[in-house]
This record gives C-alpha cells, structure tokens and sequence, in this order.
C-alpha cells in the first residue's frame, strides 16, 4: 500500500457512483466511487473501490483544506509510524515543468492567465511568496492518497503508476481552476448545488449510453 500527501456550521454530502475504465486492450474495470464532502475549511473524502478485487484494491483520496500556503506538516495527523512511509509531493499550478507536454494548453496557463473579474494573475514565478502580502484570498489543498493494488507481481508498479496519475490528475484540474476563475468567481453555494445535480445526471447518463471520454492514463 502506498501513502502521498499533496499540498495543493459544516454541511456534508455523501454520493455513490459507478464509473467504468477501459485499458486499451478492453479491459474493463468497474470502480464504485463513495464521495464524502464538506464545505471548504473542513475534510472529504473519496475512496475508489473495484468489485471483482474487493478489498485488495482501494483508491482512497483524503483533503483538507487550509488558509496557507503549504506550509503545515501532516495535516491529517497521522501516526509517526505512517507519516515516515508517506512521500510529500509539492504542486505548483505555475510551473510549466509539472506539466506533462500533451496535457498543456495555453488558455490553462496559470501564469499567463489574468481574471477579467478579479483582476487576479497571471502568476509569477515567485507567486507563492507574493501572495500572502496580497488581499488576494488563498487556500491550500492538502491531499493524501493512499493506494493498493494486492496483486502478486503487479502490486509496486500499480500503485506507482496509480499515484503518478493521480498527481498529473491534480496538477491539471488545480491548473484549469485557476484560469476558469471567471465561470464561477459570482456562483452561489445553490448555483454550485444545482450545478453538481445537473453534472450527475449527464455523467450518469454518458456512462449507460456513451463511449469511455476522459483522461487518458500517461505512460512511461
């Protein structure tokens, strides 16, 4: 089992899903997603789990959310047992080298994006040091994604390649938040709900009728 942290009046949401993954000799793996989500400044959770491996698969995904800039240290208290087996990985949604080459794309560039709205960007290279003497609000976003794939033979290159795509899979989306700020800098908490309910059924409904979309695993 691999461990990797991530830096990047409560009301909790718990969803279950079914998502299908297919590798390129069609294969097909069933993933049985449970979300568990609170309002910012608190933790989810999201663990991916396979019914044909039952409990020698498990994708677990843990966040909290800080108002820093990563500078905390084992923020989901683990043991120190655990915390010396976990491997901190910092994510910098700025530096273009994190950037896997056929992920990039300009208009997702947070340091040549600049918000209409806001004002906010493009990011420096020395953003994560100008930006706390700023008014500009900021939040880290902690993650610690355990992984295990219990198969003799396979284990230690699964979940190595599990947590690399993972990493990429965070490093993109933080990207894509950033420079989409002004779709949804004026939601309100039910525009964001309404939004969530309108996602879950079109995903529902392009998993029975459409073909496998999405991000494509990235191999060495």
């Amino acid at each position: 089992m691999r461990k990797r942290e991530r830096k990047d009046s409560t009301h909790t949401k718990f969803t279950i899903c079914t998502v299908k993954c297919r590798h390129t000799s069609e294969f097909w793996l069933r993933l049985l997603l449970s979300v568990f989500t609170r309002k910012p400044g608190t933790r989810t959770r999201t663990v991916a789990q396979n019914e044909f491996m039952k409990d020698n698969f498990m994708i677990k995904i843990e966040t909290w959310h800080k108002p820093d800039m990563g500078q905390l240290e084992n923020v989901h208290r683990l043991d120190a047992e655990t915390w010396k087996k976990v491997e901190v990985v910092y994510i910098d949604i700025a530096d273009r080298s994190q950037v896997d080459q056929k992920d990039f794309k300009e208009e997702e560039d947070p340091s040549k994006y600049k918000s209409v709205k806001t004002g906010r960007g493009p990011l420096r290279p020395d953003w994560k040091k100008e930006l706390p003497n700023t008014s500009w609000p900021h939040m880290c976003a902690y993650k610690l994604v355990t992984v295990k794939f219990k198969w003799f033979g396979l284990q230690n290159k699964v979940e190595s390649f599990i947590q690399k795509q993972e990493k990429r899979l965070f490093t993109n989306f933080h990207r894509q938040l950033f420079c989409w700020m002004d779709k949804w800098i004026e939601l309100s908490m039910d525009d964001i709900r309404r939004k969530e309910d309108q996602t879950r059924e079109e995903l529902e409904e392009m998993r029975v009728k459409d073909p496998v979309k999405g991000m494509t695993a990235a191999e060495d």
